[in-house]
């Protein structure tokens, strides 16, 4: 049972990683094309700058970084700190910020604040809980990307269990960029992330580890930002938690240099059930409970915005809410506050 839960998992991610790579390569053909009538310009006897101005315009960004930055890739190799410029065009998602992980690689810190209100008609009957993390990003090489998703304290306050607080799991992991052309803004990511079980019972944390391959992707084009992805929810024991597959979209318009509205889409699958608790409904992306859901979806929408007022910081904000029946789950809203200081 446990390699047929695997095997759909994993059929669902590469059939992702597929559809990811189809693109890459239409975006390679594209580029060579690109690059065949620049040839075709500087045989017609117009210079490379001349060159450049007749053929389409790139809409890439190079990603403004501090002095000691700089001086710190000088000092050990390419790429350290700074990761991989040609994608500045690009904002980072904000809801369901412990799975939603972006391709790009970079170095920052995001602050992150949840208000999560559970409906009165679930099984928890009513109540809501809070959550404060920060995440942290560290470009080692220009490829290769350290990821410290998951910390920070929780506060949770349901009507059947007593109102509690404490910490949450600390997840960390690698992400590498398998396919990236700035000049045609895409880029696609795939990586493994780890969830300790450090954290504290009374918040829902602490029951089990779990792991959490996954594959991203982002695509611009004429100031819109696309971005996609999936990630499978490996625990080490499948009596304290649940297989699940986790998968968000985002899209986003640059109306200004300084703001972008945005929409993003976010589901959950849950391929088993745990016996920790006689629920048959989950922690959604928060932790996992061990209850029966084996079988049962998630689905839910959220409307927001970015600011970012200066190259290196930017605070984001969403409002999401339940594409279903508020019973169904224990989402009745929630708000997702997402800062970003950018290295």
């Amino acid at each position: 049972m446990r390699n047929e839960r695997l095997l759909r998992m994993a059929t669902l991610m590469v059939a992702f990683y597929g559809l990811c790579v189809s693109s890459a390569f239409a975006g390679e053909s594209s580029q060579f094309k690109l690059s065949s009538l620049d040839v075709s310009l500087a045989a017609d006897g117009l210079d490379e700058e001349e060159a450049a101005s007749t053929t389409m315009e790139t809409t890439t960004t190079e990603t403004t970084h501090f002095e000691w930055v700089k001086e710190a890739k000088a000092a050990v190799w390419p790429g350290f700190l700074v990761g991989m410029d040609g994608f500045g065009q690009f904002i980072e998602p904000v809801g369901m910020p412990f799975y939603f992980e972006d391709p790009f690689i970079k170095s920052d810190m995001r602050l992150v604040y949840i208000y999560h209100k559970i409906p009165g008609s679930s099984q928890l009957r009513g109540g809501k809980v809070q959550h404060v993390a920060a995440q942290i990003r560290v470009a080692l090489t220009e490829r290769l990307q350290f990821i410290a998703y998951k910390d920070g304290y929780s506060w949770v306050d349901a009507k059947i269990l007593p109102e509690s607080e404490g910490w949450n799991d600390i997840g960390i992991g690698l992400k590498y960029a398998l396919y990236a052309d700035p000049d045609e803004e895409y880029i696609l990511s795939g990586g493994l992330k780890w969830e300790l079980e450090n954290g504290d019972i009374d918040t829902l944390h602490g029951s089990t580890q779990e792991l959490v391959p996954f594959i991203s992707a982002a695509k611009g084009y004429e100031g819109f930002n696309f971005m996609g992805t999936i990630s499978g929810r490996i625990p080490t024991d499948d009596d304290l938690a649940s297989y699940g597959l986790v998968w968000n979209l985002h899209a986003d318009y640059k109306v200004c240099d300084w703001f972008y509205p945005l929409v993003e889409v976010h589901g959950i699958h849950w391929f088993s059930d745990g016996e920790r608790l006689p629920l048959n409904i989950d922690y959604l992306d928060v932790s996992s409970i061990g209850s029966q859901v084996d079988g049962r979806d998630f689905f839910s929408a959220g409307l927001g915005f970015r600011i970012e007022p200066c190259d290196w910081f930017s605070f984001g904000a969403t409002y999401e809410f339940p594409l279903e029946e508020k019973s169904e789950n224990i989402q009745d809203y929630r708000f997702t506050v997402n800062s970003v200081i950018r290295f």
